[in-house]
């Protein structure tokens, strides 16, 4: 017995030791916790490690300890179940927080053990973090994919050589102007997308191209479903096995639609303008120069095309000026002025611009003649001078003022603005002519000009000829030491529409903010464009949600989840249908309570020029009560008739007894015996009579409210 007993506490030994080594010498982060107390009962090294905390200190811990805040209920849901039930086994993702306050993701497996006879959880953790961002990063790089194709109109596709049927990315479908739902791209339907004129590329000498050079460039027409024509650019090549042998074609697509409608421009601009255009090769070959580059050089075509280098360029310059001439050298964007030489001696001002790589491997140069226009401004420029001075801020009403606030001089304007006329302002001074509770303000801003160049001042109030008020805003810039000038000079522009505009604006916008906190609906204006939402006080006292939410997206997540689809679709279609102006809808709409409320949902629409949405003003309004109303009063209708219909047969019957009863009394004699038993009949019906109404009283009390 004493060696049985022996035996069996080996055994025992032996087994601990090896859970031990097992527990201890594990990769993965394990630990084992009580269930009702969630306190640690044991870690293994791989789990102190990787949470940061030595051995005691993660004894020491509580299983809440391990979680992020907002991962307690969720833990406290799964204990929950783990306790109640009769589970051996556990798992599931969950985030974890680590000493340094890093939160990390992680797989959980635990089995159910006992310890010390109490249930306890032995839990072996996998931290799964760098796998979901890899997950997360490989998803962001396809959407990215994706857009990149969408926005440079870039498709891809592939076709196996013993294959009809190409496959096509979603761009394909687009760029074809084709909808995948119903569109297969077979060879023929391909050849049906092709222009006609077109057609001749998808020939057997295109492919022996492709089999002969492995790749194929070509530009060429499609027509689109609504038959719309596209420019698209293609190469194709060839796609080899690992013998070498063709095995499949594919190729890349990209509409060159707009920059072939940009060439036909460039075209009409090259052929048509009096500007001289000159195009290059970085090589320094002449490409190609237009007509009015001949005629303001004087040169024939011959003459130039003679010359295969920019070199006809150094003869256009006057003594040491090559600038023309160093710019194509240089191949850097630059503009400026110079002077050439023409064919015949005569030399010109030019204003040149000169743009390298117009598009790959081609310099632009376009040289303007503004020789008559130079001569035209220097005679004009001593009395330009003070015009420009005059006008250059380009305002309504301009003055010329002296340091004091005395008028020098005032523009015609000032008699359709103010009625008064220029020459009545001379020798006056300005401040005068200001409101009175406006000129402090305005003498404080002038006075700045002794420091500064120029000020933009407040609105202020001007009088006119009449007396009345005008609002005017002014910008003052000081040229006292400009000897064409020799004053400040203010331009002022007449704001009082604006003025009168936005103040009427502000109160409409009051009333408006004052309705939406007055109606008993949840009333919101709605910026479309930026999706900007505000609401009025209803939103939180009919449904019990702040009144804040400034986008649309948070209130549609309100809806209730058999709804929103449908909502969502309506309002779509609402907003691009361009002779929407008004929408009504009914759906469910989950309160803040937890309740669901029937609502009614009605939007206007303010549209612009071109259709589209670009502001709405809505409500969502509360008719839970309405409905269950209405279909009660349709239930009491029903009963009401029911009552009706037993009033017109089951009480029609005693009825229809006594009055014959009462004729047989009035109408025909009858012995004493014989009244005695028609009475008899008579109280009977009577009485059947009564339990009827009875009856009827009885349903009508049920079953009517």
């Amino acid at each position: 017995m004493i060696r049985r007993i022996e035996s069996m506490m080996n055994a025992c030994f032996d087994s601990e030791t090896i859970y031990q080594d097992l527990f201890q010498s594990n990769p993965q982060p394990m630990w084992i916790y009580d269930l009702q107390t969630l306190c640690i009962l044991d870690v293994n090294c791989a789990a102190t490690l990787h949470y940061g905390y030595s051995r005691e200190e993660f004894l020491g811990l509580n299983l809440k300890n391990l979680r992020p805040a907002a991962e307690i209920p969720k833990m406290q849901d799964a204990l929950e179940k783990l306790r109640e039930g009769n589970m051996l086994f556990s798992s599931g993702s969950y985030k974890h927080k680590k000493k340094n306050g890093e939160i990390i993701d992680v797989q959980l497996q635990g089995n159910i053990i006992s310890v010390n006879g109490k249930k306890a959880e032995l839990v072996i953790a996998t931290d799964i973090t760098t796998f979901l961002r890899a997950q997360e990063n490989n998803f962001l790089s396809l959407e990215r994919l994706r857009d990149a194709q969408k926005i440079a109109r870039i498709g891809y596709w592939t076709r196996n050589l013993n294959e009809d049927l190409s496959h096509w990315c979603d761009e394909m479908y687009h760029i074809y102007g084709r909808n995948p739902a119903n569109f297969i791209p077979t060879r023929q339907n391909l050849i049906n997308c092709f222009h006609a004129e077109d057609r001749y590329l998808l020939s057997e000498e295109t492919f022996s191209e492709v089999l002969k050079n492995h790749a194929t460039d070509y530009e060429h027409r499609i027509i689109t479903e609504h038959g719309e024509v596209r420019w698209v650019f293609q190469r194709v090549e060839l796609q080899l096995g690992p013998d070498g042998t063709p095995i499949a074609i594919k190729g890349i697509i990209q509409d060159i639609t707009e920059k072939k409608k940009t060439d036909q421009k460039f075209k009409a601009i090259f052929d048509q303008t009096s500007d001289a255009i000159i195009l290059g090769s970085r090589g320094c070959d002449l490409l190609d120069l237009n007509d009015a580059a001949l005629v303001m050089l004087g040169y024939s075509r011959k003459e130039l095309t003679e010359h295969t280098s920019y070199e006809i360029l150094k003869e256009l310059s006057i003594g040491s000026q090559n600038v023309i001439w160093e710019q194509f050298k240089a191949g850097q964007a630059n503009s400026g002025t110079t002077e050439i030489r023409r064919r015949n001696g005569s030399d010109i001002i030019v204003n040149y611009n000169f743009r390298p790589d117009i598009v790959p491997g081609v310099h632009l140069c376009v040289i303007t003649d503004i020789t008559d226009r130079i001569q035209k401004q220097n005679q004009l420029l001593a009395s330009e001078r003070r015009f420009k001075a005059l006008v250059q801020e380009g305002a309504d009403l301009i003055g010329i003022l002296d340091l004091a606030g005395n008028y020098k001089f005032v523009s015609e304007s000032s008699f359709p603005i103010l009625g008064i006329r220029p020459c009545e302002f001379i020798g006056k001074n300005a401040f005068e002519f200001i409101h009175p509770d406006d000129r402090e303000q305005i003498m404080g801003q002038f006075s700045k000009l002794a420091e500064v160049k120029q000020i933009s001042t407040t609105p202020f109030r001007f009088k006119d000829s009449k007396g009345n008020w005008r609002w005017i805003r002014t910008i003052a810039t000081n040229l006292i030491n400009d000897p064409a000038i020799g004053g400040i000079v203010v331009s002022s522009r007449d704001i009082t529409e604006a003025v009168i505009k936005s103040r009427a604006l502000k109160r409409s916008n009051d009333r408006f903010k004052l309705i939406m906190q007055a109606a008993n609906e949840a009333i919101y204006d709605w910026d479309i464009k930026n999706d900007k939402i505000e609401w009025g006080s209803g939103f939180y006292t009919i449904f019990g949600y702040r009144s804040d939410t400034d986008n649309s997206a948070e209130w549609y997540a309100n809806i209730c989840s058999d709804d929103e689809t449908q909502v969502k679709a309506e309002l779509k279609k609402s907003i691009e249908d361009k002779n929407t102006d008004v929408a009504v809808s009914e759906f469910r709409y989950n309160k803040a309570n937890g309740e669901v409320a029937l609502v009614e949902h009605r939007i206007v629409f303010l549209r612009n020029r071109q259709g589209v949405a670009i502001r709405a003003v809505g409500s969502l309004k509360d008719i839970t009560d309405y409905k269950q109303n209405l279909i009660t009063i349709q239930l009491q209708n029903k009963k009401l008739k029911d009552i009706a219909r037993t009033q017109s047969h089951v009480a029609r019957a005693p009825l229809a007894r006594m009055m014959g009863l009462v004729d047989l009394i009035k109408n025909y004699p009858n012995s004493d015996i014989e009244k005695s038993n028609i009475i008899d009949l008579f109280l009977k019906s009577a009485s059947e009579f009564d339990k009827v109404i009875k009856a009827i009283s009885e349903q009508t009390n049920n079953d009517v409210p």
